[in-house]
């Protein structure tokens, strides 16, 4: 289990970028169809430690690195979502859920214990 804010996103984003753009095996950075992912990479770096997630949207051109949607009430303006399951992978049982609905998943305990 895990706590996701856009400020979260926003720290990861380099390294997260890296992982899916650097090729560590050949060493290669891929292209993107906004140019060099390399030249992204190193601007997302310069921002520091802490990026503001405002910063990482406008140099990387959208907000999808910064942002998280709920997948039970699939809003797409989630300050925090909760990160459940396993760990995010191309075949994992993961699931975002907002603070809203978790809310909500409570009291259908509670209406039973």
């Amino acid at each position: 289990m895990k706590l996701i804010t856009p400020q979260i996103l926003a720290a990861e984003a380099a390294e997260r970028w890296k992982a899916n753009y650097f090729n560590r095996h050949t060493g290669q950075w891929s292209e993107t169809c906004m140019g060099s992912s390399e030249a992204i990479y190193d601007a997302i770096v310069a921002l520091g430690p802490a990026p503001e997630p405002a910063d990482v949207n406008r140099i990387i051109g959208n907000d999808s690195w910064t942002s998280q949607s709920c997948n039970e009430c699939n809003s797409h303006d989630c300050d925090l979502v909760v990160q459940l399951g396993d760990e995010p992978d191309y075949e994992s049982s993961t699931a975002w859920v907002c603070a809203e609905c978790l809310a909500k998943a409570l009291r259908l305990t509670e209406a039973i214990a």
